[in-house]
């Protein structure tokens, strides 16, 4: 009985404290308890008499029990994990397996402070359990939800082969498989095969009949379901649902949402942005997965020299560095990997972002959204009083915005600022444009330069349909009296793996440009980009092109996909074979 005091008492002060109840309400609770002799939780007595809410005394007793509490949706589910417990006793226990991470459990339960369960859960799993608090009617909810969702899309695969990871498993008969599901849960659907089959976007594209759903998978769109457009406006709301904003839904015209959610276990963040088109809002959802916004320097796909070289010019933690390329290429994942090997605790890091595409743990960042101005001059000057060691800008290139990072670097602050730029030396040159040398001093830019880093992304050879191929005879040896001959050459064959492309995964092309006296003269002067460009070529700077080649002699990529990717860009010297392997890979 003491036990059970002390317990009521620390649940009551925990309501109060929150504004939940006030003293005279948790007063009048325990006097009701005491005086009916009434064997209940006080926190029941507290729902029955109005003057808390089931969610608030659960996440209440969720504190005092040390373990979260939730608000239950479809997307925290992973039906991967619904197994690890019998379906008759999750409908007997009123509990939900989440998602699980190696051999722990994540269960969703309206008893946190029950440890008996607790244990017979983990007993019926074999793991390890960790708990989530959720109240019993949004647990059978979500139970029924799970469990009806199963049985229909078993139902609706029934007699399809197993599928492999790369393949996507939407049925081109929208009316017969999918008919007669609601929006909502063909949005759900197609979140969690996008994530499954690597999808960094999916495209909602309506036309005058049919809405085109595509699925853009390493760079590349594949159409993955046709509905009827009817369904246009219903999956629309659908996904403003999802990101938290069915109060607001879309005007119709342009809209941005963004929401983390967790998504077959993994934790993705969802960005949607729409613009209206003849036939009604264009939507793209893109996907950003916290395994790939977290990738380490190391696995980006640097040779271990240019890795190693680009250390060193980042070590002094000062001055500018530019990161180029042109839209898609990477350059937002290389800025984040590069901030994600800095140290948080001993350094103030910001950044400047058109969208924050990734929250990164220890680093401060904003964007216009969160400065409330679209002004980036104005949000920029506010941020530079914050006093940042590190600042990373991936906004659009401004006066303003050269201007703010010039004068950041100039100030010792270590500055890494996105230019969509075709290579190294454009890049230069379109910042040098923006920020003229009357830019923060004499010197300008050229003062405060340390790098240019220019990429591209290509896909990656899959491992499982590898085989040896013969380019061209001519191609062969254009390559060999540019860049040495290549002894073999490799490409994938198309299986289950990849989608049947021969591909699958993506790593970056880089071209390195570290500054020098020469470079920073002809910065200093307004050297055009050809000129930069002949300057960094005779410094013996390789460019992508020479990077793209070693990976093809190395067996990562192939041959028609640098060729394909590298299209147009400074320095082609396969200008035919370019434009033949670009049509190809847009056909």
């Amino acid at each position: 009985m003491p036990t059970s005091t002390k317990h009521r008492a620390r649940l009551g002060d925990l309501l109060v404290a929150r504004g939940v109840i006030t003293e005279e309400q948790l007063a009048a609770a325990l006097d009701s308890q005491q005086r009916l002799q009434q064997q209940r939780l006080i926190g029941e007595i507290l729902v029955d008499q109005g003057y808390a809410t089931k969610e608030q005394v659960l996440s209440a007793v969720a504190e005092a029990c040390g373990v979260p509490f939730a608000r239950l949706t479809p997307q925290l589910m992973d039906a991967a994990a619904r197994p690890a417990i019998p379906e008759a006793f999750i409908q007997k226990h009123g509990v939900l397996p989440l998602f699980k991470v190696r051999d722990v459990l994540t269960v969703a339960m309206a008893e946190p402070s029950n440890l008996f369960l607790v244990d017979e859960i983990a007993h019926a799993a074999g793991l390890s359990v960790q708990i989530v608090a959720a109240t019993s009617d949004n647990i059978y909810q979500m139970i029924e939800y799970a469990f009806a969702e199963s049985r229909e899309e078993a139902e609706a695969r029934e007699g399809a082969a197993d599928p492999a990871a790369g393949e996507v498993l939407l049925s081109d008969d929208y009316d017969t498989v999918y008919g007669a599901w609601s929006p909502e849960r063909v949005a759900g659907l197609l979140v969690r095969e996008a994530v499954r089959s690597r999808a960094s976007a999916i495209h909602i594209e309506p036309d005058e009949k049919v809405l085109r759903i595509r699925f853009c998978i390493d760079g590349v769109l594949h159409v993955v379901m046709r509905p009827p457009a009817r369904l246009a406006p219903g999956l629309t709301g659908a996904f403003d649902e999802m990101m938290g904003f069915s109060n607001h839904p879309s005007s119709g015209h342009e809209m941005h949402r963004s929401a983390r959610l967790l998504v077959q276990g993994r934790a993705v963040q969802l960005h949607m942005a729409g613009l209206t088109g003849a036939f009604g809002p264009r939507v793209v959802v893109r996907l950003v997965r916290d395994d790939e916004a977290q990738k380490p320097l190391e696995k980006l796909g640097f040779d271990f020299e240019v890795l190693a070289r680009l250390r060193e010019l980042l070590a002094p933690m000062r001055g500018l560095v530019l990161v180029a390329g042109p839209r898609a290429a990477g350059a937002t994942t290389t800025l984040y990997s590069t901030l994600n090997a800095l140290d948080p605790i001993r350094l103030n890091i910001c950044t400047y972002e058109s969208t924050i595409n990734f929250n990164l743990p220890g680093v401060s960042q904003f964007s216009p959204a969160t400065c409330g101005t679209a002004d980036a001059g104005a949000a920029l000057d506010r941020l530079l009083t914050q006093q940042p060691d590190v600042l990373a800008l991936d906004c659009g290139l401004t006066g303003a915005v050269a201007a703010a990072a010039v004068e950041a670097a100039r100030d010792g602050c270590l500055v890494l600022a996105h230019v969509r730029a075709a290579d190294a030396a454009e890049a230069i040159a379109r910042f040098s444009a923006f920020a003229p040398p009357e830019c923060g001093a004499a010197d300008g830019p050229a003062a405060v330069f340390r790098a240019v880093l220019a990429q591209r992304l290509v896909r990656t050879i899959c491992p499982n349909c590898r085989a040896s191929h013969e380019p061209p005879a001519a191609l062969r040896r254009r390559i060999a009296e540019v860049f040495a001959p290549v002894e073999e050459y490799v490409k994938g064959r198309g299986c289950a793996n990849c989608g049947r492309t021969g591909l699958v995964g993506r790593i970056g092309l880089f071209e390195l440009v570290p500054a020098d006296a020469d470079l920073a003269d002809l910065v200093r002067r307004g050297a055009d980009a050809g000129d930069l460009r002949a300057a960094i070529r005779a410094s013996g700077h390789p460019s992508l092109w020479v990077d793209g080649i070693n990976k093809v002699r190395a067996g990562i990529t192939s041959l028609d996909e640098v060729v394909a990717v590298l299209a147009g860009c400074p320095g082609d010297v396969l200008s035919a074979a370019s434009e033949t392997a670009a049509a190809r890979r847009t056909s």
